[in-house]
């Protein structure tokens, strides 16, 4: 691991509103500060929704999200970025200008801003957040500029458009982003099977099945590893400590309401 600089690693975080708290900005801002770093964020849509699912999404207007993702970035030294729930393909499109902003001013200071990117597609209860538009968008404008891209099953598949997993993470990658991660949270396997296709290959992680439905997984997940790479770690290591992360926070979560477990984020050791 190397560090970042003497200053605390700051993550942006762009995603959705979730009222409960299970997911979304407040589940980024839990994960990242887990990991040691400050979270600051956009929200790129505001919800309906509670434990069970998803009734409503309303995006932001593009020019406010521009406005203060610019503000942001031109007064915070961004170490990594995280992108959830979009809402639209006009949300997508500004998040992907938003980058090439953060880009161009990382460069000239000599880094390179990680962006890990968790496509959410659909709720929890079934309810579908991603219009062909969208996902035609996630494909042409954030996938050549994410290092990273966590689709759990269904979203590898609608997103690849391939018969297999290994098919679909191959066309992710050759779409620009190097590495894939795919969750098997949606398998009907004992053990929940996650697999990293990488430039070196691919690495298989196994985790313990738990026993319930959890509402923010895949947000916690791919936040952790932005903190992790926030922090200076290798993307392997990154993806390691955020998955040991998120079974933890999983494995804590309680059942508040009348659907899914909302995961407990917590540092290690508490």
């Amino acid at each position: 691991m190397t560090t970042h600089s003497q200053h605390t690693a700051i993550v942006l975080s762009l995603s959705g509103h979730d009222p409960t708290g299970g997911a979304g900005i407040q589940a980024d801002i839990e994960a990242i500060g887990a990991s040691g770093c400050l979270a600051c964020s956009v929200i790129t849509a505001l919800t309906v929704q509670d434990t069970s699912n998803v009734y409503a999404v309303q995006t932001q207007p593009p020019e406010a999200f521009l406005a203060q993702g610019r503000a942001l970035i031109r007064d915070l030294p961004i170490a990594a970025v995280k992108i959830g729930l979009l809402g639209s393909a006009g949300i997508a499109r500004c998040v992907a200008a938003l980058l090439d902003e953060l880009s161009s001013a990382a460069l000239r200071g000599g880094t390179r801003v990680p962006v890990v990117l968790d496509p959410v597609l659909a709720a929890g209860g079934g309810t579908d957040l991603a219009s062909e538009e969208l996902i035609e968008a996630v494909r042409t404008e954030l996938l050549p500029r994410a290092v990273l891209v966590t689709p759990n099953l269904p979203e590898a598949f609608r997103l690849g458009g391939g018969a297999t997993e290994a098919e679909n993470a191959k066309r992710l990658r050759l779409l620009g982003c190097p590495n894939v991660l795919i969750t098997g949270t949606h398998a009907l396997t004992d053990d929940v099977l996650n697999r990293l296709y990488s430039p070196h290959g691919r690495r298989d992680y196994r985790w313990p099945r738990l026993p319930h439905s959890y509402h923010g997984s895949g947000c916690t997940l791919a936040a952790s590893v932005a903190g992790y790479l926030a922090l200076g770690y290798a993307l392997e290591s990154a993806v390691e400590r955020a998955q040991q992360f998120t079974w933890q926070s999983l494995r804590a979560g309680c059942n508040p309401g009348g659907g899914q477990h909302l995961p407990h984020r917590r540092p290690f050791g508490r």
